[in-house]
């Protein structure tokens, strides 16, 4: 699965399991290309993702792939619809995260809280003043039994952490211009709201996503869920 051109290099696995942030800070750490890209252990790229994305980050300063979540090899989502470019807003209200290929010199270091990579994504656009191009292909979010959203305590886990990332932002933590913050913790607090309503409204045995692809097909309830996660270990390439 690793485009021509890439080389790989691996880390050995610890005596216990450190978490995703963790993980792709040892990457950034090893990474040496000038340009980089994650991808999740259980997750894939479409083909061309790279060569999408690429030149618009060269150009642009970073950009971002759509997001599609597999059930198997069925796509029940493709995030965001009709879009050129990814917005701090969006980050907030799709119900999915979305993954960058950024310049090594804007990838800083991931917390390690749930959602980190939200995060990421949220600090590197408020960077490039709250937008950033997308390609037309897709990082594919692969769902399973360990899927981080399939976990029992879901809600009550990304909800503790949606209020660590408000109160860390808004105490000036992260690389965030001043200008930026406000927007930057809104992401969460429309996170935190969609991830109430999927707790209040999910069907039982209802999964995250399946929730997120039925409220936006579902015109009864999608104004009202117009408020959202991810998955994750993880690899980087550096191109």
């Amino acid at each position: 699965m690793v485009p021509a051109g890439l080389r790989v290099s691996a880390t050995p696995c610890g005596p216990r399991a450190s978490g995703p942030g963790a993980a792709r800070n040892r990457a950034l750490q090893q990474a040496r290309g000038r340009f980089i890209a994650f991808l999740d252990a259980d997750d894939t790229w479409e083909p061309g993702y790279l060569a999408a994305l690429l030149p618009l980050a060269q150009r642009r300063g970073a950009a971002f792939g759509l997001t599609s979540v597999l059930e198997g090899e069925q796509e029940i989502l493709r995030l965001p619809a009709g879009r050129h470019q990814l917005t701090l807003e969006d980050l907030g209200t799709e119900g999915a995260s979305f993954h960058p290929l950024l310049p090594r010199a804007q990838a800083r270091p991931f917390t390690a809280h749930p959602s980190q990579d939200v995060r990421h994504a949220a600090e590197l656009l408020s960077r490039l003043g709250g937008r950033a191009p997308l390609g037309r292909r897709a990082y594919q979010l692969r769902l399973g039994t360990t899927s981080v959203t399939a976990a029992s305590g879901f809600t009550d886990r990304v909800a503790r952490a949606y209020r660590s990332h408000i109160a860390e932002i808004e105490a000036g933590a992260g690389d965030i211009p001043r200008a930026m913050r406000a927007a930057c913790a809104g992401v969460f607090r429309a996170k935190a709201a969609l991830n109430e309503d999927y707790r209040r409204l999910a069907r039982p045995g209802e999964s995250y996503y399946a929730f997120i692809a039925r409220t936006r097909s579902n015109a009864d309830l999608a104004p009202a869920i117009r408020h959202g996660l991810s998955d994750g270990p993880s690899r980087v390439a550096s191109v």
